[in-house]
């Protein structure tokens, strides 16, 4: 994924949609970490909407895993509940190769479908933000969030990366305390929260050293 302005400290967060037969959990992924998430979509009988599945839960990013999850989406009785997952889960996919438009095209045609789709907000965000569309990365995690998404912490910990490009430092301080919140001693957001309070004591270093050279 792009990283030609986002910090390096930055950790991106990726929900992707996991379901069997019926929807399940939902996972994650630092980017930075490149941690493998496990996506699972198993849709109906289409053999390609299996096998989609299954490359995507062993995080294979390769071009026969788009074309697996494209063949699928092209058959012929598939349902809209189908269709919402293999393109969530194509479009977690096209993020994980930097192809942030084309999950974005993806996601946006979840919100087209249903509206009050909270993971494909999320994930709408979190394309945006790579995309360095913040104001509306901002507002893609709180709708996220005011439908109930599964882990509102991701949604918070992106949201608060979004406020903080766009200079909303107190807004971005508050998102990623409340992540924490929601769940203790999460790493990124921790590493958020202590890199805040080292700025800090550097901050205050810095101005009592010009205090006492006056």
């Amino acid at each position: 994924m792009s990283r030609a302005w986002l910090p390096r400290r930055f950790s991106l967060v990726i929900s992707a949609f996991a379901a069997t037969a019926a929807l399940a959990s939902v996972t994650d992924v630092a980017v930075a970490q490149r941690s493998d998430p496990s996506a699972v979509t198993v849709v109906g009988r289409d053999a390609n909407a299996r096998r989609c599945s299954d490359q995507v839960m062993r995080g294979d990013t390769s071009d026969e895993t788009i074309t697996r999850c494209t063949e699928a989406l092209g058959y012929r009785h598939l349902t809209q509940a189908a269709e919402i997952q293999l393109r969530i889960n194509r479009g977690v996919t096209f993020m994980r190769r930097q192809q942030n438009e084309e999950a974005l095209a993806d996601f946006d045609a979840v919100v087209e479908i249903d509206r009050r789709h909270p993971e494909a907000q999320v994930n709408r965000g979190a394309a945006l933000l790579q995309l360095h569309r913040y104001g509306p990365a901002i507002a893609a995690f709180t709708e996220a969030l005011g439908l109930g998404v599964r882990e509102p912490y991701k949604a918070y910990f992106n949201r608060g990366a979004a406020r903080e490009a766009l200079g909303d430092v107190r807004g971005a301080f508050e998102d990623y305390n409340t992540a924490l919140e929601i769940y203790p001693d999460w790493g990124p957001a921790n590493a958020e929260l202590q890199r805040f309070a080292r700025q800090r004591r550097e901050h205050l270093q810095a101005s009592q050293g010009s205090t006492s050279n006056q």
